[in-house]
């Protein structure tokens, strides 16, 4: 009877989190956005992370600065699938839309995108019934990006070294 109890009420719990969450979901980002990034960054934990990890270089739709953010990648056939927790209120994946393109570095390697598209998790085919059920419920989206065309022109490549840079020389 107990261990029904817990169990009860663990699930109530989580429901109870669930929920609140989905009425308040940038809580903490900016405690990520400001401690757990660059220190993810700095760590190397992103360019050792063997694909796991990325980095998304976007430019601020108002403020036109370069900015880097830790994301994971997933590829697809024709570019890059990237989970978006907090879904239309992302200002990463807000930059990202308004820009229309983007780069992902993973490791050594960079892919210039374009073409994104927010999608919700019903429009994620190989994601399993359940979690597109319970990452829709949540208000997760999806940030579906396309590979550019090699003759398309675009910014100056950086390193993340010159990125980390010359996002440290701009104020906030």
């Amino acid at each position: 009877m107990r261990r029904l109890m817990f169990l009860a009420a663990t699930a109530l719990g989580l429901y109870a989190a669930a929920r609140w969450w989905r009425e308040h979901p940038r809580i903490g980002t900016d405690y990520v956005n400001d401690n757990i990034n660059p220190w993810l960054e700095r760590h190397g934990l992103i360019s050792g992370s063997r694909g796991e990890l990325g980095l998304i270089e976007h430019v601020g739709r108002k403020s036109g600065i370069v900015r880097l953010t830790p994301i994971h990648p997933m590829p697809i056939v024709d570019g890059f699938r990237i989970i978006v927790p907090v879904g239309g209120r992302s200002e990463w994946a807000r930059n990202v839309l308004a820009a229309r393109h983007c780069r992902l570095v993973i490791g050594d390697r960079r892919f210039e995108l374009d073409e994104p598209v927010l999608e919700t998790p019903a429009d994620v085919p190989d994601l399993p019934r359940p979690v597109r059920a319970l990452f829709g419920w949540l208000g997760f989206r999806y940030l579906h990006l396309r590979f550019s065309e090699p003759a398309q022109p675009h910014a100056v490549v950086l390193t993340i070294e010159e990125a980390l840079i010359r996002r440290e020389a701009v104020p906030a």
